[in-house]
């Protein structure tokens, strides 16, 4: 009240002042009219400021009535302190049903305290005291076509007396906002009227191309528009039937069904001709017509319009050649198709590829697919749960799904296939049906099934193997591209392979490393296979051996890459190596044995004759020279034995011995061989089995083991020989690579602690003439007689030796469990005295030998016959076999050898007794039936003695 006593005093004070202020500002408005270049906004925003500038208020909005006049929408709200906002209110008649309507009466409305005024009564619930507005001036908004809106002056903070120069000035404001709305308006509606002038020329256009008319037999009389994009022009048809034009085609309709309608004076629609450019492209062109009739009825043409088409039918028929694509691909990649529909939950379509894989028709599967239940039927009963669950979760959720699924079909045959589905919704957003493909993908699980089993049996089998799989790059280091499990161990790590490490390449030696880069580069080269040897050192220390076969191949970037396999092959690498030690032996030995076998002839020879010098009278002064000859022949044969011995070629008698009283009655030969800085020990078991062994060859290997042990220990040590019990359970083999059977032995160890053998003299120790003794010292004779011993014993020799530590000769025996004594010529009975007169037939292919020996017998009084070959004797023997005794060689040249002689001699005289004289006496060559016999048999160089000692034996027991 005080506030408004105060502004009625201004206003009695200076009226005429604050009209004046208001008609200034009204006539700067309407003299230079600056708002009418403005556009509509600008020029709205213009009239309101100044109208708030001329009132002094904070806010004035601009609001049209809408939704016929039962809501405002504000256009235009100005405010002092948060500037202007286009189209941001809106009154509806729910809120403010009783200000609409007072702005609806058309009059100004001077509301001077706002939240006591009826009028604003909905207004002063929220709109009011949100806005701070206390009082409001409206002024109506009339356009051309009446009452518009309103001129909405808001004064906030108090209420307020409007005045009536206030109340004018309002008014004349609000009639310019008028002014320039109805020229919004009316420019709006001109640029409709315009377009829609437009609009109206192009739906024309875009109607038809062509105007035409017929005469009553369907020949053009007038055809109005451009020329066509085929070239031809409205004229060109003119006085021609369309069916008689050449260059036109009916397409998807004939000549004959267009004939018909004209005949039938029926409309015509849908009819589509083509023709093409001179360019070979073709246009095509839509017609459509209507019959005319004159006033007085009777038929007279058509007329018509012709629309060119060729844009819509080249999309339709690029559409029909894609649903063609589509088709054909769908029925070569057996691939169906459905669609489900939601709102009646059965299915609506299927596609005939979809009806193929389940066996049935189309029209059947959609039978039995109108139900939720129908469509689990077919569902393998394993998968059923599963496949429902992911239904009923997709319709949820209103989404597609893929998955893998089984049916069972009527014929029982079980499919698994591969579903992809989509959800598919209506213009309004429901979800209205589900879309799927389904392929038959059971030969494929099934061929993926058979490769993770082969793709588990190659694993099962690359783990069993001593090797690995791998595929390496080209470069320097060979970089790993894929190495299969158990190459780090088995090739870069060994017994240090841990779960991680950090060496990758292969330990090389650098001559091994240029060899490899070599075969490589030739691989390539080439284009073939390779297949190379070489060791690796690992990370333990260890060395293995390996096997690498692979070929070149190129990698998709053009590069070169390695694949192939590595192979563990140590174990046969060491036993190639002793294979080819022991193939030398065996060379070594077949060459002394037959060195030997001719040395023994020569010494034969040598001492028969010396034999025969002294068994002279008149030889007494020479009988000293003789007796030293003799001697030296039997070192010569000793020496010759040995040989013998190593090649394994020599004579034994084998007959079963007590290990543990053989070295106990050697003991003292023993003793006087050791020095005193030797300590000896020895360790027999009580139950020790007997060996089947040769005395004098036994106790000679234990002398060279001996001796050998007391040389590696110059400055003393210990010398132990024990012996055991031992049963091999598996073959095995021993050092120089020849099976062992599984059996019972009887093992002799001779160990030292001297300086012990290096590994690469420990390969060729039981070479003859091999040794490393100083010159003078040794024949290198003694190892291997030991080795050929034990072989032709049936036994075997291990050594173990360390540099520093010592050496340890292990001498295998053959149990002599169940041995049966063959009978020697020391036990052939001489009960019966010898028959000086009997005859003898001597078979030696050495005629030096043969002489000999003749010359012997003869002069011991013996009648002899000689023969140098076994068929020789045969015959002989065939002629007369009044023989006492055979005396005959083993090896001779011809088919019939000595114990093939024997044989056929006793075929026909049973009792003929034998002795086999020979170099050697190869027992491998001779059957176990002939051992059995009661034949003597010597070894060269016989003397005379011995000689006639054993033929006096033979002949007394015969």
């Amino acid at each position: 009240m005080k506030s408004s006593i105060i502004r009625r005093r201004r206003e009695q004070s200076g009226p005429s002042e604050t009209e004046a202020r208001l008609d200034g500002i009204l006539r700067e408005l309407v003299t230079k009219r600056e708002f009418s270049n403005l556009s509509t906004d600008e020029a709205l925003l213009y009239l309101v400021e100044r109208l708030a500038d001329g009132l002094n208020v904070s806010r004035v909005g601009v609001w049209e009535l809408v939704d016929n006049g039962s809501s405002l929408h504000s256009i235009l709200m100005w405010d002092r302190g948060g500037g202007p906002h286009f189209n941001s209110l809106r009154l509806n008649s729910e809120d403010a049903a009783k200000y609409i309507d007072a702005v609806k009466g058309d009059f100004v409305l001077k509301i001077n305290d706002a939240m006591n005024d009826p009028r604003c009564a909905e207004l002063a619930r929220e709109y009011l005291p949100k806005n701070n507005v206390r009082a409001m001036l409206d002024c109506p908004i009339r356009t051309f076509g009446g009452l518009a809106g309103v001129v909405c002056i808001e004064e906030t903070g108090a209420p307020r007396d409007w005045t009536v120069a206030e109340v004018n000035f309002a008014l004349a404001v609000s009639g310019l906002i008028s002014l320039t709305m109805e020229h919004d308006q009316r420019l709006k509606a001109e640029r409709s009227a315009r377009a829609h002038e437009d609009r109206l020329r192009d739906y024309t256009s875009l109607a038809t191309d062509w105007y035409w008319d017929t005469d009553e037999d369907f020949r053009m009389q007038r055809v109005y528009g451009n020329d066509a994009r085929d070239g031809q022009t409205p004229d060109s048809f003119v006085e021609k039937i369309l069916w008689e034009v050449d260059h036109l085609s009916p397409v998807l309709r004939s000549w004959d069904w267009l004939k018909d309608r004209v005949r039938q004076r029926k409309r015509i629609y849908d009819f589509v001709v083509a023709s093409t450019d001179p360019y070979g492209m073709a246009h095509y062109a839509e017609l459509a017509g209507f019959p005319k009739y004159a006033e007085d009825g009777s038929f007279i043409g058509y007329w018509g319009t012709a629309k060119d088409v060729t844009a819509r039918m080249r999309r339709e028929m690029e559409l029909a050649q894609s649903e063609q694509r589509y088709r054909s691909a769908a029925r070569i990649g057996g691939l169906g198709s459905w669609i489900w529909n939601e709102i009646e939950n059965r299915c609506s379509y299927c596609s005939p590829e979809f009806a193929k894989i389940y066996g049935v028709t189309v029209e059947d599967l959609l039978e039995r697919l109108s139900s939720v239940d129908g469509d689990l039927s077919w569902i393998h009963p394993d998968d059923r749960d599963h496949y429902a669950k992911l239904i009923r979760e997709a319709v949820r959720d209103q989404t597609g799904y893929e998955t893998i699924v089984r049916i069972v079909r009527d014929d029982g045959k079980v499919r698994t296939l591969h579903e992809n589905t989509e959800a598919v919704f209506d213009s309004a957003g429901r979800f209205v049906a589900t879309s799927g493909v389904v392929q038959d993908v059971t030969e494929r699980i099934e061929l993926d099934a058979r490769l993770q089993r082969q793709e588990a049996q190659l694993d099962s089998i690359v783990a069993n193997i001593p090797g690995a799989l791998y595929r390496v790059k080209d470069d320097a280091n060979f970089t790993p591209l894929y190495r299969s499990p158990g190459f780090a161990r088995q090739f870069l790590y060994g017994d240090d392979y841990g779960e991680e490490g950090e060496t990758t390449a292969l330990t090389l030696r650098p001559e091994d490393r240029a060899r490899i880069n070599m075969t490589l580069r030739e691989s390539t080269a080439e284009g073939t296979p390779y297949e190379m040897e070489y060791p690796v050192l690992l990370a333990d220390g260890s060395e293995r051996w390996v096997s690498d076969r692979g070929r070149p191949v190129q990698a998709l970037d053009g590069t070169i890459e390695f694949e192939g396999i590595m192979l563990d092959v140590t174990e046969r690498h060491a036993a190639e190596q002793a294979l080819a030690h022991s193939q030398r032996l065996e060379a070594i030995g077949q060459l002394t044995g037959g060195i030997a076998h001719d040395f023994n002839n020569v010494l034969a020879v040598i001492l028969g004759n010396l034999d025969l010098l002294q068994s002279e009278e008149n030889i007494a002064g020479q009988r000293e020279l003789i007796d030293n000859a003799i001697a030296a022949v039997n070192r010569g044969a000793e020496l010759n034995r040995n040989m013998l011995a190593f090649a394994r070629k020599s004579q034994l008698k084998l007959e079963p011995l007590d290990l543990a009283e053989l070295i106990k009655s050697a003991g003292a030969w023993i003793g006087r061989t050791l020095p005193e800085t030797i300590s000896l020990k020895t360790t027999f078991p009580a139950d020790l089995w007997k060996i089947s062994g040769d005395a004098s060859s036994t106790e000679s290997a234990l002398l060279n083991l001996i001796l050998n042990a007391r040389d590696a220990m110059p400055g003393g040590g210990e010398l132990t020989i024990n012996a055991g019990n031992f049963i091999l359970t598996e073959d095995e083999h021993d050092d120089a690579n020849e099976l062992i059977p599984k059996g019972r032995y009887v093992v002799l160890t001779v160990s030292d602690t001297g300086a012990g053998i290096a590994e690469d003299v420990i390969e060729r120790i039981f070479e003859p003439f091999y040794t490393t003794k100083p010159i003078g010292s040794g024949s290198g004779l003694g190892l291997s007689m030991v080795m050929g011993y034990m072989k032709q014993a049936g036994g075997h020799v291990r050594v173990e030796s360390a540099v520093g530590i010592g050496t340890t000769f292990s001498l295998y025996f053959k149990a002599a469990l169940g041995f049966v004594e063959r009978q020697n010529n020391d036990d052939l009975p001489t009960n019966k005295p010898a028959n000086k007169s009997a005859r003898i037939l001597v078979v030696e292919d050495d005629e030096a030998v043969l002489t000999v020996m003749v010359k012997t017998l003869t002069r011991a009084g013996y009648m002899v016959t000689s023969a140098t070959s076994g068929q020789e004797a045969a015959t002989l023997f065939e002629a007369d076999p009044a023989f006492d005794l055979l005396i005959t060689d083993v090896v001779m040249p011809g088919p019939i050898q000595g114990p093939m002689l024997v044989q056929s001699l006793r075929k026909t005289q049973p009792e003929l007794p034998v002795i086999i004289i020979s170099g050697y006496t190869d027992e491998n060559t001779l059957s176990p039936d002939f051992l059995e016999q009661d034949v003597i048999r010597l070894q060269k160089p016989v003397n005379r003695q011995d000689m006639m000692a054993a033929i006096e034996k033979v002949l007394a027991a015969s």
